[in-house]
């Protein structure tokens, strides 16, 4: 009965290791692969600052694609305030002095043409327009981070689901 037990318990083990190893792997296959011969150090610091910039978004769009969503009967002046304050937030996002001084100038104007987006998303919710200006400064922004990443052997981050 002992030794039943024992190749149970063996059993369960090894199963139970099987699974936490494919669950691993799983989260790592959703995530962006990183080719192995990149430089470490920069990869993480484009890929911090791409998450940074995710989450300072998702943090306050909420009022904003409420409003878009509510065909103008939502809370505008929310929305207009949630989209200048994603802007004034991502320009608050320090790019690390470890990174090549050419990458820190394309990372930051990155930010700066992120954070003019929602500043055109917000001009654009209080005047109630199309918003051609805002398709083309997001447009621009991906130009311009798709460069720097690129350049550093990456594929070109898409925020279009981040920010609708």
């Amino acid at each position: 009965m002992k030794k039943w037990i024992f190749s149970m318990i063996l059993v369960l083990v090894i199963v139970l290791s099987a699974c936490t190893e494919e669950a691993n792997n799983v989260d790592t296959a959703d995530s962006k692969q990183v080719p192995a011969d990149q430089s470490g150090e920069t990869v993480t610091v484009l890929m911090n600052i791409q998450m940074e910039m995710i989450q300072t978004i998702r943090k306050h769009l909420e009022p904003v694609t409420s409003y878009e969503m509510s065909d103008g009967d939502g809370d505008l002046e929310a929305a207009v305030e949630a989209s200048n304050r994603i802007a004034n937030e991502l320009r608050g996002i320090e790019i690390p002095e470890n990174l090549d001084e050419d990458l820190q100038v394309n990372m930051k104007d990155s930010i700066e043409l992120l954070a003019l987006y929602f500043e055109e998303r917000a001009a654009s919710l209080s005047e109630g327009s199309e918003g051609v200006e805002v398709a083309a400064a997001l447009e621009s922004f991906h130009q311009k981070i798709g460069e720097a990443f690129e350049a550093e052997g990456l594929h070109a981050p898409n925020f279009e689901k981040d920010v609708h």
